[in-house]
């Protein structure tokens, strides 16, 4: 089957953005534009060679840029199309784009049961810009419906992950490693946190008291550059706040307990930030009136 060289229409489009496009909320703006481009757009969008244009909607949302799509029809199947595709934009400046993830999740290869639903790429022009997302599906026959988005949110949101990370990496790298007295067995009773907030329990079997346990673990503090502001210990409890060196405002606290078994010591070593992080830039937006009207 050969790509009909029809003229696209209104209710065409329409129907293939009822298929296999995002939903949007009530909250978003939107404009089609029936067989081209929004003009101001149109340099920002790499089109593939030999492709049919249906047409391409922009979206917009509190008056912000948020994306692009963009409908055209292909010959051959979608994998075919899309590498096709993917060589012309790399000749372009165009890259696989590599978002920041954050830890890894649920391996996403492997064998999977059925035929392949689509191919997808996402690409960013030199590490700048929006993102352009390319999907493609097969249709009828050897036609394949092809799809892209610029997506203009999608590296901001990826740039806040990135920082949120950063900040997480911040706080759990403050935590210094306390060791107990020689010829003492620690165990660990957990550690993690988030959010500005680390914690590290453990327990000890020895007959050392609270105080002495407290000022051996308070030293190592010392060493690694905290500076004490208050703490006290008697035979049941021992603590110790401290401030702790380095950009921002972390508070720690040291907490020897011995309210349970005889001579067993629990352990808490807790860092939290004092003042919330900088929630950092607003990205910067584009205003949709602006860009669709622009001629």
């Amino acid at each position: 089957m050969t790509i009909t060289r029809d003229q696209p229409t209104e209710l065409e489009l329409l129907r293939r953005f009822m298929t296999k496009s995002p939903s949007t909320s009530a909250s978003v703006e939107s404009e089609l534009i029936v067989g081209g481009l929004p003009p101001a757009l149109a340099d920002e969008v790499p089109l593939p060679s030999g492709a049919r244009l249906v047409g391409s909607m922009v979206i917009g949302h509190q008056g912000l840029l948020a994306d692009l799509q963009v409908v055209l029809d292909a010959t051959r199947t979608p994998t075919e199309v899309v590498n096709t595709f993917e060589r012309e934009l790399q000749e372009r400046g165009w890259e696989p784009f590599a978002p920041f993830e954050g830890p890894p999740g649920p391996m996403d290869g492997g064998f999977r049961p059925g035929p392949p639903a689509g191919e997808a790429r996402k690409l960013q022009r030199g590490g700048q810009g929006p993102v352009l997302v390319v999907r493609a599906w097969a249709v009828d026959g050897a036609l394949t419906d092809l799809r892209l988005w610029l997506d203009w949110q999608m590296p901001r949101q990826s740039e806040k992950r990135a920082r949120h990370h950063m900040m997480e990496m911040s706080g759990i790298t403050r935590m210094p490693r306390l060791h107990p007295p020689q010829g003492v067995a620690l165990e660990t009773q957990g550690s993690g946190g988030g959010g500005g907030r680390w914690n590290s329990e453990a327990r000890v079997d020895t007959d050392l008291t609270v105080a002495e346990l407290e000022a051996h673990f308070a030293s190592q503090l010392v060493e690694a550059g905290w500076t004490r502001i208050s703490g006290r210990a008697d035979d049941v409890v021992g603590w110790s706040s401290w401030n702790l060196p380095g950009e921002g405002e972390w508070r720690g606290l040291l907490l020897v307990l011995a309210a349970f078994r005889a001579n067993e010591r629990s352990l808490t070593l807790r860092i939290e930030e004092t003042k919330p992080a900088d929630a950092g830039p607003r990205g910067e937006g584009i205003s949709f009136r602006t860009i669709s009207s622009q001629r």
